[in-house]
């Protein structure tokens, strides 16, 4: 037979055998069409298809690449896609980038682009490619249910709302549309409707996680504990591998003090391809708590509160037997530069720049998973040096101010990306629930945007605002540490008051942050905190209404 009559016959036959899905044969046949012609293209972009299928996602990654690096516009679009299945988002963005390029007029390429930068955390990226997408005729449901997730996330919720509509209106039966939808619920505060939403789509998706995931949520942050685990140990029964689903269930055996499984649970963030990563330790051993290790580089990961939360572990870590570095955010290095368990202070904005000298990495919140934790026993806070001249500064002025009067420090608002923010911040506003107070000077140590706040404070809460003086957090400890008490929402300034022992009142908003456990008024973290918890979820009038009773009580813990 002819060399391209014997060819046409393989194409033939290994296409024959995809359609009745005989994937191994025709992967048998597409390979014998590319021994004798190795640059058939088809055969090449076939065979790809067919690894797909067969779930070899790597060789078929190894089949399109040839391709897309000569800008093949469909190899470029199954290459993004199946990069995305992976997890390596970043390339999965660049590949359908370049898809698109070459197909601007291809909706589901450009959704598909969207959906990858709402994955990446890039929501106002996500918008802008998705609402061109809504704008052109024939989108689908799931370019607008993606762009309402987006929405969302930028906090844009009537838009959501309006997009969500739109989603089911086209597909009625769309369960991601739902799930946002109960999301949005959840996110303005109507946690009855939210859980209605989430149990209508566990009843219409039996088999998908997110419903389940997304009751395991709600029913953690109303306090629902045994709910929570039930519905989250489903969620992972339904999705063994989802790095999210596992996260989750973590946090809330940690609520129920299970510290065990819990940090074994939260190490599965580290496999969620939405956690960055500092290239510079990329290539670096993670350190398994041996001391053999020489020196470990503990790279830092999440908030400020949590490296001063986790800070207590160092001098456990360096007890095993290896030199402990430490990058540590810059407003903090005043504070743990020579602090106890720290044998060399990196500062660092969470990406290094060197990564030279150092035996194994470890990031900053599995240092309690590998030292260990136990919920009868947790260690106390790692003392910190704080300087004497500024904080008897602070006290001098603070006297002049208020002399005689007991000052209190206050921070209503954290950080606005916070996932939780919206329940966590409670504003200036409702301190004036407290103006009445007698014998008390108010200290602003509000830092960020919300300390505009502070320049038209609550009628009578005369306020005096730091926030400009404050330039690191060895200011903030200095102000702390001359204060009587700090009221604050869950900030790294509680967690500043807490470790340097200063009385701190925290007003606990819904959500119910794992670390604070349920219904306790005081923590094992931090022995000078007393916690003040709302009564009713998201309403801060019953917490105010018992911290002015606790001052006009003369309480101080």
């Amino acid at each position: 037979m002819h060399e391209d009559e014997r060819l046409r016959s393989l194409h033939t036959r290994a296409v024959a055998a995809f359609a009745r899905r005989d994937f191994a044969a025709a992967e048998t046949d597409f390979r014998a069409v590319l021994a004798l012609r190795p640059a058939d293209r088809d055969a090449r972009f076939n065979l790809g298809y067919v690894l797909e299928a067969r779930g070899r996602l790597d060789e078929a990654a190894a089949a399109y690449e040839p391709l897309a690096a000569a800008d093949d516009g469909p190899a470029l679009a199954r290459l993004g896609r199946l990069r995305s299945v992976q997890g390596q988002l970043d390339a999965a963005a660049v590949l359908l980038g370049r898809a698109v390029a070459a197909a601007p007029r291809d909706l589901g390429l450009a959704r598909d682009l969207g959906i990858v930068e709402n994955l990446r955390g890039r929501y106002a990226s996500s918008v802008r490619i998705l609402g061109a997408v809504v704008r052109a005729e024939g989108a689908d449901a799931q370019s607008w249910s993606a762009l309402a997730d987006s929405l969302r996330m930028l906090r844009r919720l009537d838009e959501a709302e309006a997009a969500v509509d739109e989603s089911l209106r086209r597909d009625l039966g769309s369960l991601h549309a739902r799930i946002v939808r109960g999301q949005l619920a959840y996110d303005r505060g109507d946690f009855e409707r939210a859980e209605t939403i989430f149990r209508r789509a566990v009843e219409l998706a039996p088999e998908s996680p997110e419903p389940e995931l997304n009751l395991g949520v709600l029913a953690h942050g109303r306090g629902q504990l045994d709910q929570a685990l039930l519905h989250l140990r489903r969620a992972v029964a339904l999705a063994p591998d989802d790095p999210l689903v596992h996260f989750d269930l973590g946090i809330t055996e940690l609520l129920g003090t299970d510290f065990a499984a819990g940090f074994a649970e939260c190490e599965w963030r580290l496999r969620d391809p939405r956690v960055p990563r500092a290239a510079a330790t990329a290539a670096l051993p993670r350190w398994d708590g041996h001391g053999q290790a020489g020196t470990v580089l503990v790279t830092r990961e999440q908030g400020l509160g949590d490296f001063i939360l986790w800070a207590r572990l160092f001098p456990a870590a360096r007890a095993r037997g290896v030199r402990i570095a430490v990058e540590c955010p810059p407003a903090l290095a005043p504070l743990y530069a020579g602090a106890a368990g720290i044998d060399e202070l990196v500062p660092g904005a969470g990406e290094l720049a060197r990564a030279a000298g150092y035996q194994a990495t470890l990031p900053l919140c599995s240092l309690p998973y590998v030292v260990g934790v136990d919920p009868a026993a947790i260690p106390p806070p790692l003392p910190l040096a704080v300087d004497p001249v500024r904080t008897a500064a602070f006290r001098r002025r603070f006297a002049e101010v208020g002399a005689g009067r007991r000052t209190i420090g206050i921070v209503w608002a954290g950080e606005p990306t916070h996932v939780l923010d919206r329940f966590r911040s409670c504003g200036l506003d409702r301190f004036g629930a407290l103006a009445s107070v007698p014998d008390v000077s108010w200290v602003s140590l509000q830092k960020g945007a919300a300390a505009a706040e502070a320049l038209a404070p609550p009628a009578g809460l005369e306020l005096l605002a730091l926030g400009e003086e404050l330039h690191d957090f060895g200011d903030t400890a200095a102000a702390v540490a001359a204060l009587d008490l700090v009221i604050a929402v869950d900030t790294s300034v509680a967690h500043l008051a807490g470790t340097l022992g200063v009385p701190v009142w925290l007003l606990h908003g819904f959500g119910n942050h794992w670390l604070w456990q349920l219904d306790r008024a005081d923590s094992p973290w931090y022995p000078s905190m007393r916690i003040f918890r709302q009564h009713e979820p998201n309403r801060w009038d019953g917490v105010f209404a018992d911290v002015r009773a606790a001052l006009d009580d003369g309480s101080e813990v």
